[in-house]
């Protein structure tokens, strides 16, 4: 086999590693650290399990970013980062993705506003945490995993 040939396949095999590598593990692409929600006003109100703004976990978001109220104690996040193409690259639909929380490698959770095309509807998953054999999720993120689906609060 000449120089040449063996060039060519080590090139194609690179580069069937790396999209296999991009097929396997979805790219967080066009991520943007916001300062605060200016823009998302749709999104303002405050969310609580099935809609109950009575119960815990509650969300509350407006121009200032989000704010976790998990056992009785708030915590605003200002700098969450807005997955502005996390969606399928033709998806035209209603869903908007957060993740608010940053890990030293990754997010811990996914926060998804208007989740299957409801309107006021959030969900909140874990990302980056809380996998079979993965770092657990933290307290505060497993009661938000578990009080999820959330509904805007009338």
């Amino acid at each position: 086999m000449d120089p040449g040939h063996r060039g060519m396949r080590a090139r194609a095999a690179m580069l069937l590693a790396s999209l296999l590598v991009c097929t396997l593990h979805p790219v967080v692409a066009g991520s943007v650290e916001l300062t605060d929600l200016k823009g998302f006003e749709r999104l303002f109100g405050r969310y609580g399990p099935s809609g109950d703004c009575a119960k815990q976990p509650r969300i509350s978001v407006d121009t200032r970013g989000f704010t976790f109220e998990t056992g009785g104690k708030p915590e605003l996040v200002t700098n969450a980062e807005y997955a502005a193409s996390y969606g399928a690259a033709d998806y035209q639909g209603k869903s908007i993705w957060f993740f608010p929380f940053r890990l030293a490698d990754g997010y811990s959770i996914l926060m998804t506003f208007n989740d299957d095309e409801v309107d006021g509807r959030l969900t909140i998953a874990a990302h980056d945490e809380g996998y079979p054999g993965g770092p657990p999720l933290s307290p505060r993120n497993a009661a938000l995993v578990k009080g999820s689906p959330y509904q805007k609060c009338k």
